[in-house]
């Protein structure tokens, strides 16, 4: 079963623009460092539905061929020191994960 898993990020109010990349290049080279991401995109939030604000600022996607992979990117040291350097950023966030079917 492959999995994808979906991480939004709400950042603090008085993050600048230079936070937001640094978080956003931080999370895209975890890629790099945890060989069980099999693939990564990301983005910043653009609208909510009928032109609301986004209810999160950052979108990261991530597949992984097993649940078995995602507990290792989890307790992966590089995945641990992403979040002691960023998590003073964020507000919020929300973790889905799924099983892709098609």
């Amino acid at each position: 079963m492959s999995v994808q898993r979906i991480v939004c990020f709400k950042f603090n109010e008085g993050i600048t623009d230079s936070d937001r990349q640094a978080h956003m290049t931080a999370f895209a080279k975890l890629k790099d460092d945890i060989p069980q991401i099999a693939s990564y995109k990301g983005g910043f939030g653009l609208s909510g539905d009928f032109g609301s604000s986004p209810k999160y600022d950052t979108l990261h996607y991530m597949n992984f061929a097993s649940m078995e992979d995602v507990n290792v990117y989890f307790e992966h040291e590089a995945h641990k020191q992403f979040v002691a350097t960023y998590k003073h950023f964020w507000a919020d966030v929300l973790v889905l994960n799924s099983d892709i079917v098609a």
